[in-house]
Parts: structure tokens; sequence; C-alpha cells
């Protein structure tokens, strides 16, 4: 393989890395992000939240659980730089949350649009790539869309006001 091929195919493996996170919360697989996402002695910085190692983060992940009855995070403008077995990418999100309210109309419209990013620093590993560190950053709660829960400010709130570092 020519080493553009190789630098595609790293890109390609990233992008998976970072849209599987999406899709597992996303799906309610909460139980699987820690194993299939991170590296053993992974990082999640959420500001409000910080969890470190599979453990952590499986325990962080699992707080979702009950909370919410669907959403739908939207992964957009990814950059990557590899470097050997290393790598780091920036990400925008955009995350549509509906909670599970009581009696609430399960047809209606989102409880919090949640707009931000993500700042990671991947490893490849025998399993493929997985991220070792994710940095969130949040810009707000979008256009006047839904109110973040009190078990939840803290997180919105650590991530609040963060000025993406990369790339520069």
């Amino acid at each position: 393989m020519t080493h553009s091929l190789h630098i595609l195919a790293d890109r390609i493996a990233i992008e998976e890395c970072l849209y599987r996170y999406a899709h597992l919360i996303d799906a309610m697989h909460y139980h699987r992000i820690a194993d299939e996402v991170f590296t053993p002695d992974g990082i999640i910085d959420f500001g409000g939240a910080k969890a470190v190692g599979r453990e952590a983060i499986n325990a962080q992940c699992m707080t979702y659980q009950g909370a919410l009855l669907g959403c739908c995070h939207n992964v957009t403008n990814v950059v990557i730089e590899v470097d050997g077995d290393e790598a780091r990418a920036a990400s925008r999100i955009l995350a549509w949350h509906w909670f599970a309210i009581p009696d609430a109309d399960p047809l209606r419209a989102a409880d919090l649009l949640a707009v931000g990013g993500y700042e990671d620093r991947l490893r490849r590993t025998p399993d493929g790539w997985r991220i070792h560190e994710r940095r969130g950053l949040n810009f707000g709660t979008g256009v006047g869309a839904g109110q973040v829960p009190e078990p939840m400010r803290p997180i919105f709130a650590g991530m609040q006001g963060r000025p993406p570092t990369w790339p520069a």
C-alpha cells in the first residue's frame, strides 16, 4: 500500500472511531462505549465531569441510562492529523436530546440541542484506532431549543466557554 493510501486508511478508521462514539450513544449502547471507543487508560474531560480509565468512562456513560428517551449526534467538520501511531482530531457536534420525561408527548420537539465539539487524541491499538483523550466543548444549546436538566448542568457548564485549542 502506498503512503497516501495508508494516510487515507488511517483517516477513515479515525473517523469511524469518532462516529462509533456518537452511534453507540444514539443507539443507547452506553455499556459498549468504553471498550469500543477508548484506550484502557482513556480520558473524557467534559469540564464538569472527568473520567479516567475504561471503568470510570463506563460509569459516566451509564448515567445516561434511563435519562434519555433518544438522541441524535451529528458529527461534522472533522479535522485529523496523524503522526505515526498517534493522531489528533477536532470535530463539531450538534446533539439533539429527548429526555425520558413521564407523560411527555413522544412526538414532541427535542428537549435540548447541544452545540459544541470534541478535541481528541487517538492511538493506534491492536484493535484499531481508539480515543485516548476526549475534551468536550460546549458553544451553547442552539437556537433556543431546550433547557439542560439539573443532573447534566455541571457537564455543560464545565464545557461552556472553552475555546477550541486545535486546529489553530
